[in-house]
């Protein structure tokens, strides 16, 4: 029995960029040229192949992982994971 194995998509990549900007969903929608329910659609694409549960969690496992750098994000965004994981 073959199963599928999620990959990183450019899609994925390029949302996961917007949102380490801080990008919205109706902005990363605009950006993409996608409806807002696709955008919403790819980034629980993306959560579940981060295995994540969130925005945050998602940019923090991507910098661990080498896949953005702490460059790429947004002040705010840098700042809320600072906190929130020095906190945990």
């Amino acid at each position: 029995m073959h199963k599928h194995k999620a990959r990183m998509t450019d899609r994925r990549y390029k949302i996961l960029i917007l949102i380490a900007k801080g990008y919205k969903n109706e902005d990363i929608a605009q950006e993409m040229e996608l409806s807002l329910c696709n955008t919403k659609l790819q980034k629980w694409r993306l959560y579940c192949y981060l295995g994540v549960h969130s925005a945050i969690d998602a940019v923090f496992v991507g910098i661990q992982n080498g896949l953005i750098a702490i460059e790429e994000t947004s002040e705010k965004m840098k700042g809320v994971i600072y906190a929130e994981k020095t906190n945990s």
